[in-house]
């Protein structure tokens, strides 16, 4: 593993004041879309002052676009691909130890988010205001609608079904934030005293799951709140559809596999059971029959072994995917 930091990271607190967040990325062959996030976190200054990005795949362009980042910027190359949860892992750990004496809020960021101006301020304001000590933000996708909802305490279904903008949701609702159980990893954020309680990310998740157990765990702590006000857009790179090839239908074996084992193995996963047999109905749907055979071995592993997606031997969805 090699890791190089910019200099000038090391400041004393009494020189910085306020909330000092640092975000952590896990990033996999996304230099493009990796250039764009810290752009736009450069916006968000003097909120977010370092960036951890751990580099699953090993990228020399990659290396170059973080340390020419004109904030805080620290490259990890762990030297193998760890996954998306091992990945945030180590980020968290790089993060925790590089800036032990000032980081106040770690937050997770997908790579290929785009974070508007003034978001983490929204974000901080709001934790603030009602004590919370982890939050989410509102995901938009690139035509300005709410395309990625948190899974909500109380349930509002014309919040869940309507495609609303941000703007038309806080004039239905006064802008006021929103309890949640579980959030995407898109881009989540807490505060120094409950990750020193909850921990960092599981790495034997893989993909497809590790922000849904993370989330599930801090909640279960303390309560989360989703807020309107602080706006993210999810930009995936072109040419990736939602459900096509070989790759793609692995994950989301891994991610059937992951739901399962969070809602029938892990105590602070009981709340999301309930959720297994309409994403097992949605996985057959959208493969077919054929796949039936691996929504049991799914099953198998994350439930009766006590498996996530990333542990255990033989031919794992995992492994498959390598081959």
């Amino acid at each position: 593993m090699t890791a190089s930091i910019q200099s000038g990271t090391e400041q004393p607190d009494d020189q910085r004041p306020g909330a000092f967040v640092v975000v952590v990325v896990a990033t996999y062959r996304r230099p493009a879309e990796l250039r764009r996030l810290l752009e736009s976190l450069s916006a968000n200054a003097p909120e977010v002052r370092a960036v951890v990005v751990v580099d699953n795949g090993s990228s020399l362009e990659v290396k170059t676009i973080v340390e020419a980042w004109p904030g805080a910027g620290f490259y990890v190359d762990p030297g193998r691909n760890l996954g998306c949860g091992g990945g945030l892992r180590l980020g968290e750990e790089t993060a925790w130890q590089t800036y032990a004496a000032q980081l106040t809020h770690l937050a997770i960021l997908d790579d290929d988010a785009v974070v508007t101006h003034g978001a983490f301020r929204e974000l901080l304001s709001a934790m603030s205001a009602t004590g919370a000590e982890v939050a989410c933000a509102t995901i938009v996708e690139s035509t300005g609608v709410i395309s990625w909802l948190p899974g909500l305490e109380r349930k509002e279904k014309w919040i869940e079904t309507a495609r609303l903008t941000p703007k038309e949701y806080a004039a239905c609702t006064d802008g006021r934030t929103l309890p949640f159980v579980w959030a995407q990893g898109i881009c989540l954020v807490a505060t120094r005293a409950l990750i020193a309680r909850v921990g960092f990310h599981e790495s034997h998740f893989w993909v497809r799951g590790e922000d849904l157990e993370y989330s599930l765990r801090l909640t279960a702590q303390s309560a989360g709140i989703w807020v309107p006000g602080a706006i993210v857009q999810h930009v995936p790179p072109a040419g990736e559809p939602a459900h096509a090839g070989r790759g793609e239908y692995l994950k989301h074996c891994a991610m059937l596999q992951n739901v399962i084992h969070i809602g029938l193995r892990l105590p602070h996963g009981k709340r999301i059971a309930w959720t297994i047999p309409s994403n097992t109905l949605r996985f057959l749907r959208t493969w077919g029959l054929t796949s039936a055979l691996d929504a049991w071995r799914a099953f198998w592993r994350g439930a009766i072994l006590g498996e996530a997606a990333g542990q255990g031997v033989g031919r794992t969805f995992a492994r498959r995917s390598e081959g």
